[in-house]
Protein backbone atom coordinates (compact mmCIF):
# COMPACT_ATOMS: atom_id res chain seq x y z
CA UNK A 1 0.00 0.00 0.00
CA UNK A 2 1.35 3.25 -1.14
CA UNK A 3 2.27 5.77 1.81
CA UNK A 4 0.29 9.14 0.97
CA UNK A 5 1.21 11.08 3.96
CA UNK A 6 4.04 12.71 1.98
CA UNK A 7 3.52 16.16 4.32
CA UNK A 8 5.49 14.76 6.33
CA UNK A 9 8.74 14.64 4.52
CA UNK A 10 11.54 16.19 4.39
CA UNK A 11 14.15 17.06 1.74
CA UNK A 12 17.75 18.03 2.27
CA UNK A 13 21.35 17.17 1.61
CA UNK A 14 22.42 14.16 3.11
CA UNK A 15 25.66 14.31 5.55
CA UNK A 16 28.26 11.99 5.62
CA UNK A 17 27.11 9.58 8.29
CA UNK A 18 23.73 9.13 6.07
CA UNK A 19 26.00 8.04 2.84
CA UNK A 20 25.40 4.25 3.55
CA UNK A 21 21.73 4.71 4.48
CA UNK A 22 21.63 6.22 0.80
CA UNK A 23 23.63 3.73 -1.13
CA UNK A 24 21.53 1.00 1.11
CA UNK A 25 17.72 2.86 -0.03
CA UNK A 26 18.96 3.37 -3.63
CA UNK A 27 20.73 0.22 -4.31
CA UNK A 28 17.13 -1.19 -3.28
CA UNK A 29 15.10 1.47 -5.05
CA UNK A 30 16.99 -0.36 -8.17
CA UNK A 31 16.29 -3.55 -6.92
CA UNK A 32 19.68 -4.43 -6.35
CA UNK A 33 21.57 -5.28 -3.60
CA UNK A 34 24.45 -3.30 -1.65
CA UNK A 35 27.62 -5.02 -1.37
CA UNK A 36 31.32 -3.91 -0.51
CA UNK A 37 32.28 -3.57 -4.21
CA UNK A 38 29.65 -1.30 -5.45
CA UNK A 39 29.79 0.97 -1.89
CA UNK A 40 33.51 1.46 -3.01
CA UNK A 41 32.46 2.28 -6.66
CA UNK A 42 29.22 4.41 -5.78
CA UNK A 43 31.23 6.33 -3.38
CA UNK A 44 34.06 7.19 -5.61
CA UNK A 45 31.77 8.64 -7.92
CA UNK A 46 29.11 10.86 -5.52
CA UNK A 47 29.14 14.15 -4.40
CA UNK A 48 27.82 13.71 -1.05
CA UNK A 49 27.04 17.74 -1.11
CA UNK A 50 24.91 17.01 -4.68
CA UNK A 51 22.85 14.02 -2.89
CA UNK A 52 18.99 14.83 -1.90
CA UNK A 53 17.61 12.57 0.37
CA UNK A 54 13.82 12.61 1.01
CA UNK A 55 13.67 11.75 4.60
CA UNK A 56 10.36 10.51 6.60
CA UNK A 57 10.81 9.25 10.30
CA UNK A 58 14.48 9.41 10.13
CA UNK A 59 14.24 6.72 6.83
CA UNK A 60 15.12 7.73 3.02
CA UNK A 61 12.12 7.33 1.15
CA UNK A 62 13.45 8.96 -2.08
CA UNK A 63 16.92 10.39 -3.17
CA UNK A 64 18.40 12.61 -6.13
CA UNK A 65 21.70 13.03 -7.25
CA UNK A 66 23.76 14.67 -9.29
CA UNK A 67 27.80 15.02 -10.69
CA UNK A 68 29.72 17.38 -11.49
CA UNK A 69 30.73 17.84 -15.37
CA UNK A 70 31.76 20.54 -17.49
CA UNK A 71 29.73 21.01 -21.24
CA UNK A 72 31.36 22.49 -24.18
CA UNK A 73 28.71 24.43 -25.68
CA UNK A 74 29.77 27.10 -28.93
CA UNK A 75 32.09 29.81 -27.40
CA UNK A 76 32.39 28.52 -23.85
CA UNK A 77 32.20 25.52 -21.46
CA UNK A 78 29.75 25.57 -19.06
CA UNK A 79 29.26 23.38 -15.57
CA UNK A 80 26.95 20.78 -16.33
CA UNK A 81 25.42 18.80 -13.53
CA UNK A 82 24.26 15.24 -14.55
CA UNK A 83 21.11 13.92 -12.65
CA UNK A 84 21.23 10.58 -11.87
CA UNK A 85 20.12 7.98 -9.16
CA UNK A 86 16.24 9.48 -8.92
CA UNK A 87 14.71 7.00 -6.19
CA UNK A 88 11.42 6.76 -4.28
CA UNK A 89 10.86 3.71 -2.83
CA UNK A 90 8.09 2.08 -3.49
CA UNK A 91 6.46 2.24 -0.42
CA UNK A 92 5.89 5.77 -1.75
CA UNK A 93 3.99 7.45 -4.39
CA UNK A 94 6.59 8.99 -6.83
CA UNK A 95 4.75 12.20 -7.20
CA UNK A 96 5.19 13.86 -3.79
CA UNK A 97 8.57 13.37 -3.10
CA UNK A 98 10.26 13.33 -6.23
CA UNK A 99 8.44 16.51 -7.75
CA UNK A 100 10.03 18.35 -4.23
CA UNK A 101 13.47 17.14 -4.97
CA UNK A 102 13.65 17.56 -9.04
CA UNK A 103 12.19 21.36 -7.66
CA UNK A 104 15.02 21.47 -4.71
CA UNK A 105 18.08 20.50 -7.06
CA UNK A 106 16.34 22.68 -10.23
CA UNK A 107 16.82 25.79 -7.36
CA UNK A 108 20.25 24.68 -6.28
CA UNK A 109 21.46 24.27 -9.36
CA UNK A 110 20.32 27.98 -10.25
CA UNK A 111 21.90 29.30 -6.70
CA UNK A 112 25.73 27.45 -8.04
CA UNK A 113 24.80 28.86 -11.37
CA UNK A 114 24.60 26.12 -13.34
CA UNK A 115 22.00 26.51 -16.45
CA UNK A 116 21.76 23.49 -18.20
CA UNK A 117 21.70 20.29 -16.65
CA UNK A 118 21.42 16.40 -18.07
CA UNK A 119 19.89 13.39 -16.91
CA UNK A 120 19.90 10.21 -17.45
CA UNK A 121 16.73 8.08 -16.76
CA UNK A 122 15.67 4.58 -16.73
CA UNK A 123 11.83 5.61 -16.50
CA UNK A 124 12.15 8.34 -18.71
CA UNK A 125 8.56 9.24 -19.86
CA UNK A 126 8.00 10.11 -15.88
CA UNK A 127 10.35 13.49 -16.09
CA UNK A 128 8.26 15.44 -18.73
CA UNK A 129 6.24 16.40 -15.98
CA UNK A 130 9.46 17.91 -14.25
CA UNK A 131 10.19 20.09 -17.53
CA UNK A 132 12.74 17.10 -19.01
CA UNK A 133 12.96 16.12 -22.41
CA UNK A 134 14.53 14.47 -24.69
CA UNK A 135 16.92 16.45 -26.99
CA UNK A 136 17.34 14.19 -30.18
CA UNK A 137 15.72 11.28 -31.40
CA UNK A 138 18.04 10.21 -33.22
CA UNK A 139 20.35 11.21 -36.58
CA UNK A 140 21.10 9.93 -39.78
CA UNK A 141 23.35 10.79 -41.89
CA UNK A 142 24.62 10.32 -45.47
CA UNK A 143 27.37 11.74 -47.22
CA UNK A 144 28.21 10.66 -50.98
CA UNK A 145 31.36 8.81 -51.79
CA UNK A 146 33.02 11.77 -53.23
CA UNK A 147 32.91 14.09 -50.43
CA UNK A 148 34.59 11.29 -48.05
CA UNK A 149 38.27 11.83 -48.63
CA UNK A 150 40.72 13.31 -45.74
CA UNK A 151 41.33 17.01 -47.40
CA UNK A 152 44.34 16.90 -44.72
CA UNK A 153 45.05 13.57 -44.16
CA UNK A 154 48.39 12.84 -41.50
CA UNK A 155 51.08 11.65 -42.63
CA UNK A 156 52.08 8.75 -41.06
CA UNK A 157 54.49 9.06 -38.40
CA UNK A 158 55.26 7.29 -34.80
CA UNK A 159 54.40 3.80 -33.81
CA UNK A 160 52.17 0.76 -33.44
CA UNK A 161 51.85 -1.35 -30.27
CA UNK A 162 49.21 -3.11 -28.04
CA UNK A 163 48.69 -1.82 -24.81
CA UNK A 164 47.35 -3.12 -21.63
CA UNK A 165 43.64 -1.96 -20.59
CA UNK A 166 44.59 -0.02 -18.00
CA UNK A 167 47.45 2.25 -20.31
CA UNK A 168 44.73 2.71 -22.76
CA UNK A 169 42.00 3.93 -20.47
CA UNK A 170 44.79 6.74 -19.81
CA UNK A 171 45.94 7.41 -22.90
CA UNK A 172 42.13 7.74 -24.61
CA UNK A 173 41.09 10.06 -21.64
CA UNK A 174 44.02 12.36 -22.34
CA UNK A 175 42.89 12.39 -26.14
CA UNK A 176 39.00 12.85 -25.30
CA UNK A 177 39.62 15.75 -22.69
CA UNK A 178 41.80 17.54 -25.64
CA UNK A 179 39.11 17.24 -28.45
CA UNK A 180 36.18 17.49 -25.89
CA UNK A 181 37.44 21.33 -24.99
CA UNK A 182 36.55 22.39 -28.59
CA UNK A 183 33.74 20.40 -29.36
CA UNK A 184 30.02 21.38 -28.86
CA UNK A 185 27.84 18.80 -26.26
CA UNK A 186 30.89 17.20 -25.24
CA UNK A 187 31.19 17.06 -21.54
CA UNK A 188 34.36 16.18 -19.42
CA UNK A 189 34.65 12.76 -17.55
CA UNK A 190 36.52 10.90 -15.38
CA UNK A 191 38.91 8.43 -14.84
CA UNK A 192 36.31 6.68 -12.86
Amino acid sequence: MANLADQHIEIRPITEDEWPGWEHSAARAFSEHSDPVMQAFIRSITEIERILDAFQNGRVVGSAASHTFELTVPGARVPFPFVDIVTVQPTHRIRGPLIRMMRQQMEDFRERGEFVTGLTASESSIYSRYLWGIAVWGEDWSISREHTIMSCAPAPSGETRFVDPDEMRQIWLGVYDRVRRDRGSMFNISDV
